[in-house]
């Protein structure tokens, strides 16, 4: 666990202070049965996080899903009009569906307003298959 905090030291040092203390925040508690951790909202991490800016929560959350830290996966669940919510099929699809501001249920492909998209389509997040490897070395 120490070289993997060595790791990420590495990357986060040009980031602020807050910042850097919600990462560890999320890294600390990610760490601790990770494979019983495989949804984790935006509250369940915001729970454990040090109470931040709103933007500087999202920032770090979303700084610890990229690939040269590969801490956290971003996973997509959406309403299924028969199941409830699922895993989307497309993961790729939604992230670019989202960057154009062209909103629809991945499941019954209905166009839906941007409000809508948030109350059907949600995030969640993982620990990376890479983060989680590093951690049983």
């Amino acid at each position: 666990m120490l070289d993997l905090k060595k790791i990420i030291e590495g990357n986060l040092y040009h980031l602020n202070v807050e910042m850097v203390e919600v990462c560890y925040a999320i890294i600390d508690y990610v760490s601790v049965g990770p494979t019983k951790k495989s949804h984790l909202s935006f509250m369940d991490l915001y729970r454990i996080s040090p109470k931040v800016d709103e933007e500087i929560f999202y920032d770090a959350v979303f700084y610890l899903t990229r690939k040269n830290i590969n801490v956290l996966t971003q996973e997509f669940e959406a309403l299924d009009p028969k199941y409830g919510f699922k895993q989307v099929p497309d993961k790729a699809q939604i992230l670019e569906d989202m960057r154009n501001e062209e909103f629809f249920n991945p499941f019954t492909g209905k166009a839906l307003t941007e409000e809508e998209f948030g109350e059907q389509v949600l995030s969640y997040f993982t620990p990376s298959f890479e983060f989680v490897r590093k951690l049983n070395d």
